[in-house]
């Protein structure tokens, strides 16, 4: 590749103007390690930090290079979002740029700033999209192992896998009279996307199941139970009213955009409307109309409260971002342990400064940290798959 070439490729790709080919063929090219002086030239003019020539040679940067495909892969068919702020986006572009170009160079070098000087057994990784199918009959599919195309053909229902990592239902006519169901369910670390029978569409966050009957388009209304988080983007279909259960509150639709978050370790149950209108219901009878903008809680005493939100932080974890809104630490916590599957212990007093900006989930941990750290309000240590978080 010319200078020029190579300058106006690297342009274009930290404004997220390349084609995914074009990304695929430009990531190919950095691993390939011709014009290695060139692209060293390059990385000291973005970083503006002297860069070890012998970090190009290691080959340890190639497998830091080939962890981040899946990511890559991910941000190319990442959903669409409401509003997100302009700055978050000028950040995950040039965050995106340094974890793929750059990795080795803070991974080799930039241990005087991290969060614990201390070498971990056992890396922490970032969570991958990746999920657990289970088939009525028990039968379970782990669709990370799974090669893309179609994977189930039989009493009239078809599973696909997409390429761009998405489970894909159709149902025909004679699919019969079996009343079971299906779960999609994801550990700690993991993420997946479904297009239901009816075109309805769900992100499923880490740690969550979503049950739904093999006869879901068929039946007279769409139910589906949920355990964790998940954000739905529910076909219209005014005949078949769209239900989520979960924990014991009932969401019922037609056609719309809105996000639950109902962990069991969570303070509540929150249901968040983005788009259409939703009736919230809770155990106890009590029933709740929303409108795009507003969250629904329910409490542990099986109260429904109702506020107005800014949306963006809260679905921006189907973007693959981390997003603080004036959190609290343990609330940050829960998210970061879900993703990179770390227990978190704390000492001493706990902060009570609460906590805002983002972040891409697929940073090192230490990343994340380090930015926590910067409010001066909170240290970490980390010991193998631990966190402990001090004053």
């Amino acid at each position: 590749m010319e200078k020029k070439l190579l300058q106006y490729t690297l342009r274009q790709y930290i404004r997220g103007e390349l084609s995914e080919e074009n990304l695929r063929a430009f990531l190919s090219y950095i691993k390939s390690g011709e014009d290695s002086v060139l692209l060293h030239e390059l990385i000291q003019e973005v970083l503006d930090d002297p860069i070890d020539q012998d970090l190009l040679q290691n080959p340890e940067l190639l497998t830091v290079l080939d962890n981040t495909w899946e990511q890559l892969h991910l941000q190319i068919n990442k959903p669409k979002m409401r509003s997100l702020w302009s700055w978050k986006r000028i950040s995950a572009a040039a965050a995106m740029v340094i974890g793929v170009l750059f990795a080795g160079w803070w991974i080799f070098y930039g241990a005087s700033n991290t969060v614990s000087q201390q070498v971990t057994p056992e890396p922490i990784s970032p969570g991958k999209q990746s999920a657990t199918l289970t088939l009525a009959n028990g039968k379970q599919i782990h669709l990370q192992e799974t090669v893309d195309g179609q994977i189930l053909n039989e009493m009239g229902i078809k599973i696909s896998k997409s390429n761009d990592g998405q489970l894909i239902y159709e149902v025909g006519k004679n699919i019969g009279n079996d009343t079971g169901h299906h779960t999609l369910s994801t550990t700690q670390g993991e993420t997946y996307r479904i297009k239901l029978p009816d075109g309805t569409q769900v992100w499923l966050n880490a740690a969550s199941a979503l049950k739904y009957p093999m006869r879901f388009a068929l039946q007279g209304k769409r139910e589906v139970e949920l355990i964790g988080e998940a954000y739905f983007e529910v076909a219209k279909d005014p005949r078949h009213p769209f239900v989520v259960q979960s924990a014991g509150q009932k969401i019922e639709v037609l056609g719309t955009h809105f996000n639950v978050n109902s962990y069991a370790d969570e303070p509540e149950l929150r249901t968040t409307l983005l788009e259409g209108s939703v009736q919230v219901s809770s155990p106890n009878n009590q029933k709740l109309r929303l409108f795009p903008g507003q969250q629904s809680s329910l409490t542990a005493n099986g109260m429904l409260k109702l506020q107005q939100v800014d949306t963006a932080p809260i679905v921006a974890w189907t973007n693959h971002e981390f997003m603080f809104d004036d959190d609290d630490i343990e609330s940050v916590m829960r998210k970061i342990a879900r993703w990179y599957k770390v227990d978190v212990i704390y000492q001493g007093k706990k902060t009570t400064e609460k906590f805002g900006g983002g972040i891409s989930r697929f940073d090192d941990v230490k990343q994340v940290l380090n930015l926590l750290e910067k409010t001066g309000a909170v240290h970490f240590r980390i010991e193998g798959k631990t966190l402990y978080v001090l004053p």
